[in-house]
């Protein structure tokens, strides 16, 4: 199922499914690093990162983002917000109980990813979307699990959770689509600061 994922989305968007993983390493998370350097309530955030594995960059990168781009008209904390993009469970959990589960992930009803451990160790993530009862199992890291959950909304035409719309609305700004909300200018101000980053 994730590799349909892959081909309808570059169907539908014309061939753009792999720009997220091309930029998101090697482009976005540097300069978003540089950007969050600047402000003194994100540096704290950005403490070891260096010496952290690629799953651990990438959350942090993705808690960044939530700090940066924090939702508009939702009374959340950037904590809770990314629990609606990525929720942890104990290892040994099955898979066929995140749909089931109540204490499995956070409360939101629209997809999301769970991951199965912890950032260090053996791992595994699953798209979940319970109100389907549906999940899909990712072999890879969080940058390719990030990347096919962004490509399951879009492929679905899923409303973005609303606490994540300013985040999803950045995602789209890393695939070069056009943005599909008229709240973007916490994103167009984000997308000028990463662009003055040399």
């Amino acid at each position: 199922m994730p590799s349909l994922l892959d081909s309808e989305f570059g169907r539908l968007t014309g061939e753009k499914a792999e720009l997220f993983l091309r930029k998101w390493e090697a482009n976005i998370i540097p300069k978003l690093k540089a950007v969050a350097a600047m402000e003194p309530r994100l540096c704290t955030l950005l403490k070891g990162i260096e010496d952290m594995t690629e799953d651990e960059a990438c959350y942090t990168t993705l808690v960044l983002l939530t700090h940066l781009l924090p939702p508009v008209g939702v009374s959340r904390s950037a904590k809770k917000t990314i629990t609606n993009l990525l929720d942890f469970v104990p290892p040994g959990t099955r898979i066929a109980s995140l749909c089931s589960d109540s204490s499995a992930s956070s409360t939101t009803h629209q997809p999301q990813l769970i991951c199965i451990g912890d950032l260090r160790s053996l791992k595994q993530y699953v798209i979940v979307a319970k109100n389907d009862k549906v999940t899909i199992p990712l072999d890879d890291g969080l940058t390719c699990a990030v990347d096919k959950l962004f490509k399951l909304y879009w492929v679905c035409n899923l409303s973005y959770p609303p606490q994540l719309c300013p985040v999803f609305t950045f995602f789209e700004y890393i695939y070069d689509l056009p943005f599909s909300t008229q709240r973007k200018a916490k994103v167009l101000e984000l997308i000028a600061q990463l662009k003055a980053c040399k």
